[in-house]
């Protein structure tokens, strides 16, 4: 079986209310549910919250929900305890798992799919979406008591921006892998993982009031062409 899990806790401080905010006519967990059935490769798709008000939500979606305690949303914990956990909950025997984000109203099906294409080939224990910065970090600074510090040397800005190699991030869209793979592992950026590369242009990840309002540019321009 191959199964979408969706995590959607009830808090969100930094954006209240963030997956269920409404984006293009729609509440923001609604764009993941509608990528992930367009695929037509899950057997279930479920939401996995500490909420019972969201599993009433859930109702009109036609999809499955699992309750996880709320010590869950805590800082020791991340993704890897949600996913064990709800996995854990299912009772038919699951081959493939893909962790989708609720927030990621800029990820299509094909991104899913491609994903998915890649975990099958076994070479990997994790496949996830991931885009390259379109600066080069090794000019990054933080600013700290309103004083600019470079996060690398100086020295690297003698260098023409065309030297640096491109460097990737997480874009926050999903997380492949074998159900055993997050039963007995932690996911990582190494070598064991590999990305299915979004553009830069359509890579946003929904942290920020200022990231929404980036990706509704970004998803406003791609409706209009």
């Amino acid at each position: 079986m191959i199964v979408g899990i969706i995590p959607a806790k009830s808090i969100s401080i930094r954006v209240p209310n963030k997956n269920f905010i409404i984006f293009n006519g729609k509440p923001m967990i609604a764009w993941t549910i509608q990528a992930a059935k367009k695929t037509k490769i899950f057997d279930q798709i479920i939401i996995s919250t500490d909420s019972k008000n969201i599993i009433r939500k859930m109702g009109k979606y036609k999809v499955n929900c699992i309750i996880r305690p709320k010590k869950l949303n805590g800082e020791k914990y991340g993704i890897d305890e949600v996913m064990r956990y709800s996995i854990s909950k299912i009772k038919k025997k699951v081959k493939y798992v893909c962790c989708l984000f609720p927030c990621a109203p800029l990820m299509t099906s094909n991104d899913i799919l491609n994903g998915f294409n890649k975990i099958k080939t076994n070479k990997y224990k994790y496949v996830f979406a991931g885009s390259n910065f379109s600066h080069p970090i090794e000019r990054s600074f933080k600013i700290i008591n309103n004083k600019i510090k470079m996060v690398f040397s100086k020295n690297l800005m003698k260098r023409s921006s065309k030297t640096f190699s491109d460097t990737f991030h997480d874009t926050g869209y999903f997380y492949w892998a074998k159900s055993n793979t997050w039963k007995n592992s932690n996911f990582s950026y190494d070598s064991n993982s590999s990305i299915v590369k979004i553009p830069n242009w359509r890579a946003q990840d929904v942290d920020t009031l200022d990231d929404l309002k980036k990706t509704n540019l970004i998803f406003s321009s791609i409706k209009k062409n």
